[in-house]
């Protein structure tokens, strides 16, 4: 590091471990670095992967496997999970703008790496997988002024106490109370997700669709049983089912059986035809109080997966789109009998989901995310019995 500084190199990468997660030598260690580097050299790392930037071509890792270019700016504190992430990636054909891998954070930081990614023009929703927050005051005050213009999405570790004290051991971090993390994210509009796959389901989900304004979802389905699973995971999850109005009701009497469900779930029973989807999906699109629509299909003897994607896509395209409010996803189960339905509303823009209950799961994020951008310009009320210096005095201790 001191030659480096010595002769002008602006920038490092250290990928070593045995630093400040060692315990105190390898604090001091770290320590004896950062006197070195300080304002005359960034430095990413230690016990770090690297950074790959697959525009420009650049693989300064020591991973064997080039991520594929896309709009995604993926940040990890694990050089570990970004492997595995980078191999999902290329199985799943998902792109990304950086991917980075920040390790200990000695130097570049979560706020240096979000301010960075949210001026990028490349970088459409930034992606993070964390497992200490670090500098606190600069996160927040990063994640603040970039959530509003690109969303943010972080899948955090350590929330139990073993976890916790495994990220200590891995990172050299304390991982914070995890009651305190959640309260972080959502005031500087944070979204945080519980699962790997959950990242890029609900930037997918942001990056095509409108952001639901609340938590009434309507469904809509072929199949009972998927459409009961859907709404179980609506309401496990905070959103509900919304309400059917008599409008859409008598609209629906005309185009389907009379034993159709008569409520949400609209079940359109297993003998749908395409002509019976498209009529019923825009029936329901105009049901009123509803904030997202969710399109459900099995492949039963009479369903046609692919002429009725074509229909649901015609109409949302012709219209629906221009004054779309709501998200609309799509879950047609099944292996190859759904394949080419699924890619005909991707390429239209409608998010689609091999299971039910994932898709109400994306929906309810993606409402959540709007309630944490609502959060950023909302004045936290004290309560009566805690004066400003307690709740300082906590913070602080907590954070």
């Amino acid at each position: 590091v001191q030659e480096c500084v010595d002769i002008g190199v602006k920038g490092a990468i250290i990928i070593s471990a045995g630093f400040k997660e060692v315990g105190p030598e390898g604090e001091k260690l770290q320590q004896e670095v950062q006197n070195i580097a300080k304002n005359k050299m960034r430095i990413i790392g230690p016990n770090c992967l690297g950074v790959i930037n697959p525009l420009s071509g650049l693989n300064a890792t020591f991973s064997q496997s080039m991520a594929l270019p896309g709009n995604v700016g993926f940040i990890s504190q694990s050089g570990a999970f970004c492997t595995a992430v980078l191999d999902w990636s290329l199985k799943h054909n998902v792109g990304f703008s950086s991917f980075i891998s920040i390790g200990g954070m000695l130097d570049v930081d979560w706020g240096d790496l979000i301010y960075y990614l949210g001026d990028d023009p490349h970088t459409k929703s930034i992606l993070m997988y964390m497992e200490s927050i670090g500098n606190a005051r600069s996160f927040i005050s990063a994640a603040r002024e970039v959530s509003l213009t690109k969303p943010i999405i972080v899948i955090k570790g350590g929330r139990t106490v073993g976890a916790a004290n495994a990220a200590s051991s891995h990172t050299g971090a304390l991982a914070g109370s995890d009651e305190v993390v959640d309260a972080v994210f959502r005031r500087c509009g944070v979204l945080r997700v519980n699962e790997v796959a959950e990242l890029f389901h609900v930037a997918d989900a942001l990056a095509k669709q409108p952001h639901a304004k609340g938590p009434n979802l309507l469904i809509m389905t072929n199949a009972g049983g998927p459409g009961v699973l859907a709404a179980d995971g609506l309401i496990m999850g905070g959103g509900s089912l919304a309400t059917l109005s008599s409008e859409t009701k008598k609209e629906l009497d005309t185009i389907l059986p009379p034993h159709w469900s008569h409520g949400n779930p609209v079940d359109i029973l297993g003998d749908a035809s395409p002509d019976h989807y498209a009529q019923s999906f825009r029936a329901v699109s105009k049901n009123k109080g509803q904030d997202g629509t969710l399109v459900i299909l099995t492949p039963q003897a009479m369903t046609d997966p692919t002429r009725t994607a074509q229909e649901i896509v015609k109409i949302y395209t012709d219209e629906l789109k221009r004054d779309q409010e709501g998200p609309v996803f799509t879950s047609f189960m099944g292996g190859g009998s759904v394949a080419t339905a699924n890619q005909i509303l991707s390429g239209a823009g409608i998010p689609t989901f091999e299971y039910p209950d994932m898709a109400s799961n994306i929906f309810n994020y993606t409402w959540k995310y709007s309630n944490n951008l609502e959060q950023i310009y909302q004045t936290p009320k004290i309560t009566d019995d805690v004066t400003n210096k307690e709740a300082h005095q906590k913070a602080t201790a907590l954070i």
